[in-house]
């Protein structure tokens, strides 16, 4: 009995499988970098392959900075986008004071982003809440719910590995001590 989906680690044989999935160079190139940023990082990078005939050749590659918590998702097709989408867990809320600095293209999917819809609990006192340009988002703190980008452009690469980058030093550094 074959399991519907299973979750492996990460093999240079699997990432060169996924990326010949992908559509344009900038998805290679991106997924490359996040993917290396990680392993250079010593954090987990997990492949989720899903085996049903439905979903043949679906890929979801997980990279985490904490044990339990997906920091960035991407991807290969399906999950509800056309083509390829880079999800991001952002941490560090420093970047919505920062979004002239960022490629057109990665600012717009940031404010067009799904806006909180408070459909748990958990969200009171987490959500984004930042504004621009004298315009106040709320935003989903959440993965499932969270920010996605598609469509990258040779610009967006350097942004994007800029907010992966703060990201984990900002997780780094704001670590919560366990309990002894």
């Amino acid at each position: 009995m074959s399991n519907a989906m299973e979750i492996v680690n990460i093999t240079p044989g699997l990432l060169q499988t996924i990326l010949t999935t992908f559509n344009t160079d900038n998805e290679r190139e991106l997924t490359r970098k996040i993917i290396e940023c990680y392993v250079e990082n010593g954090f987990t990078v997990r492949v989720k392959q899903y085996n049903q005939p439905c979903m043949e050749g679906t890929y979801r590659i997980l990279c985490f900075i904490k044990k339990s918590a997906e920091a960035v998702i991407i991807n290969n097709k399906g999950m509800g986008r056309d083509g390829v989408s880079f999800q991001i867990r952002i941490d560090e809320i420093g970047i919505f004071e920062r979004l002239n600095e960022l490629s057109e293209n990665i600012k717009k999917q940031i404010l067009n982003a799904t806006d909180c819809s408070y459909c748990s609990s958990k969200c009171e006192g987490k959500k984004y809440i930042f504004t621009y340009q004298g315009n106040e988002y709320t935003k989903c703190r959440f993965i499932c719910n969270n920010f996605y980008f598609q469509n990258i452009s040779n610009n967006d690469i350097n942004d994007f590995m800029d907010i992966i980058n703060n990201e984990i030093l900002y997780n780094q550094t704001h670590i919560k001590k366990s309990k002894s």
